[in-house]
Parts: structure tokens; C-alpha cells; sequence
């Protein structure tokens, strides 16, 4: 689901990136081979140079053989290697940090939610007691100050509500945000990292599916 995450998904494009200089490296080992050709027109009679006899041309390839390197092209690759493992490390970290930021929306929704629960409660209550006031105002029980105190408890309770609600939709949207855009399965192609180093792995795959199956638990709670 994290893969929809931009800082994300862009951690994870510099890893393959990196990946790739590292098969540009690699690369430099083997001879290069050009293949040339040039045409033209030659002649020591300034008169007959441009006539078609006087045409010349060639071809051939050109190839390069790294001897003399001095060590260049392993230290560069043991640069690009260990630039590898640096945005490895950082594609763990914005992953973890994406962990992070799921689990505290879904901690606060949680606490929101008993908090909407406790406070429905409430405001019922007070609706109740709105209710007995105003019958026992009728019957002359009690005076019209006592409604306006009991009404205004229970807007109280009812604002109270509604802004927890409010904050309720606020958490749910701030999930969505740290879940890339939402929780249905990602339909993101896994990318191809090539072989000249191991694809990054997070956590092993038990880890992984254990993990999704308490989070969708939680998503169910919430």
C-alpha cells in the first residue's frame, strides 16, 4: 500500500537508479567498439576535384580496450556500490517513517473513535434531561431558567459531538495521505532491479503478511 507513497515511490526509483550506474561501471571493463566511415573528394588538379572520379571514402570500426586504467574502474565501482547501500538506507528510512505516520493516524482515530462513543453517550443524556426539564416545566415544576440551563448543556454536548467528528474525518483523511491515497491493494508494477545487486528487502515476507493482516484488523476497528 506505502508503494503509492510519493517519498516512497521516489526512494525506492533512486535505488534502481543507482542500481543501473552500477551496471554503467561494471560496463567500463569491456573493450568499446565504434564503427566510423567518411567520404569525400580528393584530387591535385583543383579542376577535377569535384568530378566523380576524384571521390574517396572509407569505413572501419574503432575499438577501445581499458588496459591502463590504473584501478579506476573497480574503485568507481566500489563508489557507485556503496552510493547503492546509501540510498538503500534511505529508502528503509522513508518507509519506516511512512510506517510511522500510518500508525499514528490510526491511533488517533482510534481515540477519537472511543472519544465520538463516550461523548454520543453524553449528549443523549443531556437530550433526556432536556426532555424531563421541559415536561416538568410545563407542569409548573420548575422554572424557564432551568430549560435554558438544561438546552444549553445540551448544545454544548452537541457541538462537542459534531467537532470530534470533525476531527474524525480529518484523522481518516490524513490516513489516506499516509497510505498514498488510500487502503485497497496497490496495482503498482514491481520494478526490476536488475542483477548486479540483490533487490532491497524491508522485512521478510511472514513479517510482511503478518503485517498486513493486523493492519487491515485495525482498519476494521477503526
Amino acid at each position: 500500500m506505502l508503494e503509492r507513497r510519493p517519498d516512497v515511490a521516489a526512494a525506492e526509483r533512486r535505488v534502481a537508479a543507482q542500481n543501473a550506474e552500477i551496471g554503467v561501471a561494471i560496463s567500463a571493463y569491456f573493450p568499446s567498439v565504434h564503427l566510423t566511415g567518411q567520404t569525400g573528394f580528393d584530387s591535385g588538379d583543383l579542376g577535377m576535384l569535384f568530378n566523380w572520379e576524384s571521390r574517396i571514402w572509407s569505413y572501419g570500426p574503432n575499438i577501445q580496450f581499458p588496459i591502463f586504467e590504473g584501478g579506476q574502474i573497480s574503485a568507481n565501482i566500489k563508489q557507485q556500490r556503496a552510493a547503492y547501500e546509501e540510498n538503500v538506507a534511505d529508502y528503509r528510512q522513508q518507509v519506516l517513517v511512512a510506517f510511522q505516520d500510518v500508525e499514528d493516524s490510526l491511533s488517533a482515530l482510534r481515540y477519537l473513535a472511543r472519544q465520538s462513543e463516550a461523548e454520543n453517550r453524553a449528549f443523549t443524556s443531556y437530550k433526556k434531561a432536556l426532555d424531563l426539564t421541559n415536561a416538568r416545566y410545563t407542569t409548573g415544576l420548575v422554572s424557564y431558567f432551568d430549560v435554558i440551563q438544561a438546552q444549553g448543556l445540551a448544545l454544548g454536548a452537541e457541538q462537542l459531538t459534531v467537532q470530534i467528528e470533525g476531527n474524525r474525518i480529518g484523522g481518516t483523511v490524513r490516513l489516506i495521505k499516509a497510505l498514498g491515497g488510500g487502503w485497497a491493494d496497490s496495482t503498482i508494477t514491481q520494478p526490476e532491479h536488475g542483477n548486479h545487486v540483490d533487490a532491497p528487502r524491508l522485512f521478510p515476507r511472514s513479517w510482511a503478511r503478518r503485517a498486513d493482516r493486523l493492519f487491515r484488523q485495525l482498519i476494521r476497528k477503526v
